[in-house]
């Protein structure tokens, strides 16, 4: 199954809930729109066309995620996208942010953000350090954290579409 598709399959549980349809019903409509009764079954186009079904029984999609800028382009205080470390221009530090900061840039159609590399240290760091801070960690961890993303994002790059 395709990243795409596994993103739309996501959208139409969202939908199915935010509409309050029952198993049943949901069912029922798939099997409307489709013919099948799972999503796992469906075409992307399939997928699509339950999407616009949903859209048109009132479902309204969620507004797309601002993209990440350009490196090098500063970003405005207060924005959302903006969590970057407090401690940015911490000169022992500040090579490993910028090296993490252009791999959100490029992994942003797979979602990255501050967030998501905050959320990757708390997974790697939690069972030694207990509460996982991302301005705290030392040079060593962030260099882990940073061969860490580098990695995953190298995979990402070689799945199949």
């Amino acid at each position: 199954m395709s990243m795409r598709a596994t993103k739309l399959i996501a959208k139409i549980h969202i939908a199915k809930v935010q509409l309050g349809l029952d198993d049943n019903a949901y069912r029922a409509l798939l099997e409307s729109c489709t013919g099948k009764a799972s999503c796992k079954e469906m075409t992307d186009r399939e997928l699509r066309g339950v999407l616009r079904e949903f859209e048109r029984r009132g479902w309204k999609p969620a507004p797309p995620k601002p993209e990440a800028p350009p490196v090098g382009i500063e970003i405005p205080p207060g924005s959302r996208w903006m969590a970057r470390p407090s401690n940015w221009d911490d000169p022992e530090k500040r090579g490993m942010y910028a090296k993490i900061y252009a791999m959100i840039c490029a992994n942003k159609i797979h979602d990255w953000s501050w967030g998501y590399v905050r959320g990757t240290a708390k997974k790697m760091f939690e069972k030694t350090r207990g509460d996982v801070v991302l301005e705290f960690l030392s040079v060593a961890e962030l260099h882990k954290l940073t061969s860490a993303l580098a990695i995953h994002s190298w995979r990402l790059k070689q799945r199949p579409a």
